[in-house]
């Protein structure tokens, strides 16, 4: 594509040489000939800094925000890098996003589950559906590795222009705090945005509560969205609502929303209840465990109502859905049942340990950790929550990254009281094999903090590794 035509209406090109452009690179390491290299502030450094090796390497073309001395190609100058770089790869892939519909989903957490549901009901509805997420993208019967729960916008722009080749009619889509502040999403407006609910983390990135929630908040607007679905029992939910200027719908259970559910009950495959779904009735009965879970499939079948899957399907669809993996997956073993799940921030170990206790019958075994590099202030909150609500705790480590497994221990047990009952165990496949010899028949043992991750990431260096696949091990053992 020539540079006029990327460019025409994002940057002035007047004065620029006009040249043929043939991808567009971020890191001068993997410019290719023909690339457009667009300058930009990440955790490498300052990307003006590399513009000469970009250029060395093949790029034809560079869009800064600030000015090179003695470009050797054209140099275009743009007020927000991050922006501009969204936009040029959605027009470079003929602004594919446009030609599906887009259901997008955010919050601190449920949003994979919330992704995985409303994929499977819009499929259930005779759909054709993309999902791109945390644990994996999906489409037109293929399965690939997730790298980013939000790619950054030139693999979006490419996964959204596959997909549209294959038939795609729907895109399911997760994104992050740090996709909206990043801007990836420019130029892509969804046709929902589910909000699921807000609570701490990434306070390493963004420094305290206000500027993560103003981060989330950002994306329900005209610009980003066309529908507002949101959860109204949640605080920030109800600032969403009340603040927003695009169309709206609510969900929850405490609070009048316009879906809803009642009769909630626990069984020994997951959940029941009723549901109003913008006052059409259901009765659900699915194989998803807890109260956070019913808040996920109300906003899943709510924007699948709004997309016209029937209630027969949505009903079917949910009794014979397995459980995303990762995601409060039990098994049970001896008369103990097992639980991995994702859990990694205060709020989502409390509601884990919140259902794990319903389905105890003796003692409630925790195996835990917390992530390296990211934000410290949630290690003591969550061993004190661990503590409270455990009869055992057991400490390890998950994704130390560079930071050392003891030191990440060590601020989780200083936010617990009793330490009678807790074990450090920093190899995490030992801690998984220690609660198995540990856990009694009516125990519960929760594995929380990774999920369907397959790796372990310490000192750049990221190992393959599953619970799921160590908890096997173990009760094999």
């Amino acid at each position: 594509m020539k540079l006029s035509v990327l460019l025409q209406g994002i940057a002035p090109v007047e004065e620029c040489d006009d040249v043929e452009v043939a991808g567009i690179a971020t890191d001068s390491r993997k410019v290719k000939k023909g690339d457009l290299f667009v300058c930009m502030n990440g955790v490498h450094g300052d990307g003006h800094e590399y513009a000469d090796d970009a250029v060395n390497a093949g790029a034809v073309a560079i869009l800064c925000e600030k000015e090179l001395e003695y470009p050797k190609v054209p140099a275009v100058k743009v007020a927000d890098a991050r922006r501009a770089y969204a936009l040029v790869s959605a027009r470079f892939f003929g602004n594919p996003a446009s030609g599906m519909k887009i259901i997008t989903v955010t919050g601190t957490n449920g949003k994979s589950t919330t992704a995985y549901i409303t994929a499977k009901l819009l499929e259930a509805g005779g759909h054709k559906v993309g999902l791109i997420g945390t644990m994996y993208y999906e489409y037109g019967g293929k399965k690939l590795p997730s790298t980013l729960t939000t790619p950054d916008p030139y693999e979006l722009h490419k996964l959204f222009a596959d997909m549209k080749a294959a038939g795609t009619e729907y895109v399911v889509m997760e994104f992050s705090a740090h996709a909206i502040y990043l801007e990836k999403l420019a130029g892509v407006c969804s046709d929902i945005c589910i909000f699921t609910n807000l609570s701490q983390d990434h306070l390493d990135y963004f420094g305290d509560m206000k500027k993560y929630k103003a981060a989330k908040k950002s994306c329900f607007t005209a610009e980003y969205t066309r529908c507002a679905l949101v959860n109204v029992d949640d605080a920030c939910g109800r600032e969403i609502l009340s603040e927003c200027r695009v169309p709206s719908v609510s969900y929850g259970l405490e609070n009048p929303a316009d879906s809803f559910a009642i009769d909630i009950e626990d069984s020994a495959r997951g959940c029941s209840f009723v549901a109003n779904i913008m006052d059409d009735i259901l009765s659900i009965d699915c194989r998803l465990y807890g109260r956070f879970n019913v808040y996920n499939t109300l906003a899943a079948c709510t924007a699948a109502r709004m997309a016209g899957v029937g209630l027969e399907e949505i009903s079917s669809c949910l009794y014979d859905l397995d459980p995303p993996s990762g995601r409060f997956n039990v098994i049970e073993s001896g008369g103990v049942k097992y639980v991995v799940d994702f859990a990694h921030t205060p709020d989502g170990l409390y509601n884990l340990l919140k259902e794990g206790r319903k389905m105890c019958k003796r003692s409630l075994i925790s195996v835990f950790g917390c992530g390296g590099d990211r934000d410290v202030s949630k290690r003591p909150i969550m061993g004190r929550i661990a503590g409270e609500m455990s009869d055992t705790v057991i400490i390890t480590s998950d994704n130390p990254r560079t930071e050392s497994r003891q030191s990440i221990a060590d601020d989780i047990m200083s936010g617990i009281r009793d330490r009678k009952k807790v074990f450090v165990e920093l190899d995490r496949s030992r801690a998984i094999a220690l609660a198995v010899r540990l856990a009694q028949s009516g125990d519960v043992v929760l594995i929380a903090g990774k999920g369907s991750e397959d790796y372990i990431d310490e000192n750049n260096v990221k190992t393959p590794y599953s619970d799921s696949v160590q908890l096997g091990k173990a009760l094999g053992r």
